[in-house]
């Protein structure tokens, strides 16, 4: 296979891990607002060439953007307050009335701070101030022409979000017969007497794309170029899932199957059960892939780099039997393998994709990322259980990589030292110490890092490692502790609400992480 797939620009560079939510916003969650734009100025500051963001799909329960409700449509939560309120389609009152309403909404169950982002909240006040945009939004040919470039995917979202509305739920096995296994007379009646809902949900997506494509454009201005996440499962409460069963693995009533899920391990005896609907991949081959190129293509259009999540499942994936509370009885399955990959080359040309190849991986899977072409992530907490042949210790990355310090489901690299034994820690500073070139004394010993300290010297070294690309999460810039964790994998509550505070990305802050780049050869 060619090299096609590889990443094409291969200058050594750096970037920093930052979900659009956890930025700071006067609106609740981090958006596509003032404050975006100023991240990526800083960002620009800090010598940065490189933001890695997390999906920005619509999330379901939970608010996982590794759930999506689909894998074309954004998530409304991010649209900005503020360009609605320049286009004259809110008002001022308005914006004052949805901040009141954001108020009055009770705090989230299991948040950990008062400045987390509240879902529940942010979602009542933006579905406030939509139904007044949208009542006012009159379409023009910029509109027309998303519509109809975007016709694949949009009319059964917005028919799905109707529903989801209408009934309350997104779990479209509860829906009448007819609306679930999609009567076709049954839907167009649905469609002659919910057109208004339908619509709105379709000018919330122009929107959204409106809104990201400027600030896509923004970056690149400032020569920052944005990873964005693909997701590889779908949700089952999902457009795609509703609208094209013979994509995943349902039954003839439209249930799950089976599901997805990882087997145990050091950290989850039991396995764990993720509960996607997994994908039928022979009905996929036979369609030479078409609706995965098609999302591909999709994402690639709104990102210069993909990282493409779970790329191990690509190979084999996880099934575990719908109604398992755990992955104790699952078994691996055969993926599309080097196949897909091929089939994504013939269709797309050159892709800039970026493969998550973490957790559980066989040497099947190193051979079709290697032979993909693609370059796999490193991440430096999992590199020291003693052994010196540990693919994730600095000496042992290579050219062919993205290494982190951590991704969003680690802890911070100050809460993860924090975390460990003193026994572990002594060891750790002991490596770390050597690889700057400070050697312990056989009559004295250097005192262990203080958290602070190792987090430092761990991200030193991810820079200085010879892997083409350093991302860093910005908690561990900011040098938090576990507070500044984004997702605990296996828990439900407090995730994926962590913010940053305003003015924390400092220009002091931006000099030195500057510096430290420009020393490791990793400046734009």
């Amino acid at each position: 296979m060619s090299a096609a797939l590889q990443t094409r620009d291969r200058r050594r560079c750096a970037g920093i891990l930052m979900p659009v939510f956890s930025l700071p916003s006067e609106h609740g969650i981090g958006c596509f607002d003032k404050e975006a734009r100023e991240f990526i100025t800083m960002l620009a500051v800090a010598g940065q060439s490189r933001w890695q963001i997390l999906p920005l799909g619509p999330v379901g329960e939970g608010n996982s953007p590794y759930q999506p409700r689909s894998c074309f449509a954004g998530d409304p939560i991010y649209i900005d307050p503020v360009r609605l309120l320049e286009k004259n389609l809110i008002t001022p009152r308005e914006v004052v009335e949805m901040k009141g309403i954001m108020k009055a909404s009770p705090e989230a169950s299991g948040s950990r701070s008062l400045r987390a982002v509240n879902y529940h909240a942010v979602r009542n006040g933006r579905e406030y101030i939509f139904q007044k945009a949208f009542d006012r939004f009159v379409p023009d040919q910029d509109y027309a022409d998303f519509e109809q470039e975007n016709r694949f995917w949009l009319e059964d979202y917005a028919l799905f979000e109707s529903m989801s509305t209408v009934f309350g739920t997104s779990s479209w096995d509860r829906w009448p017969d007819e609306l679930r296994f999609r009567d076709p007379d049954a839907l167009k009646r649905w469609t002659s007497k919910h057109w208004k809902l339908i619509d709105m949900n379709k000018w919330l997506q122009f929107e959204f794309f409106q809104e990201w494509n400027a600030i896509l454009r923004f970056a690149h201005q400032r020569g920052i170029n944005i990873i964005g996440d693909l997701p590889i499962y779908a949700a089952y409460e999902s457009a795609d899932c509703w609208a094209h069963p013979e994509l995943f693995q349902l039954d003839s009533d439209l249930k799950r199957a089976d599901v997805s899920g990882a087997p145990p391990d050091g950290f989850n005896p039991e396995g764990q059960v993720w509960g996607n609907p997994l994908y039928d991949w022979k009905y996929h081959r036979n369609t030479d892939f078409s609706w995965w190129i098609s999302r591909i293509k999709h994402n690639l259009s709104m990102f210069d780099t993909l990282r493409l999540d779970h790329t191990r499942g690509f190979c084999a994936y996880y099934s575990v039997p719908a109604g398992e509370a755990t992955g104790l009885h699952g078994h691996w399955e055969a993926g599309p393998g080097l196949e897909f990959f091929r089939a994504v080359e013939k269709a797309l040309g050159p892709c800039d994709l970026i493969a998550e190849d973490l957790g559980f991986i066989t040497d099947d899977v190193v051979e079709m990322v290697r032979a993909a072409g693609l370059p796999g992530m490193k991440v430096l907490q999992f590199a020291f259980d003693g052994d010196p042949d540990n693919p994730y210790l600095p000496e042992n990355i290579r050219e062919n990589s993205v290494v982190y310090t951590g991704t969003h489901d680690n802890d911070t690299s100050v809460g993860w030292f924090s975390s460990l034994d003193q026994g572990t820690r002594e060891k750790i500073t002991l490596y770390l110490r050597e690889r700057e070139g400070i050697r312990m004394s056989a009559a004295g010993r250097a005192p262990v890092f203080s958290s602070q300290s190792a987090a430092i010297s761990l991200m030193q070294n991810a820079l200085m490692t010879r892997a083409y690309m350093c991302i860093i999460p910005m908690g561990d810039y900011l040098l938090l502790g576990s507070q500044g964790r984004i997702n605990t994998p296996g828990t439900v509550k407090g995730n994926w609400e962590w913010r940053m505070e305003k003015d924390a990305f400092t220009p002091e802050l931006a000099a030195s992480i500057r510096s430290s780049c420009r020393r490791c050869g990793r400046n734009n």
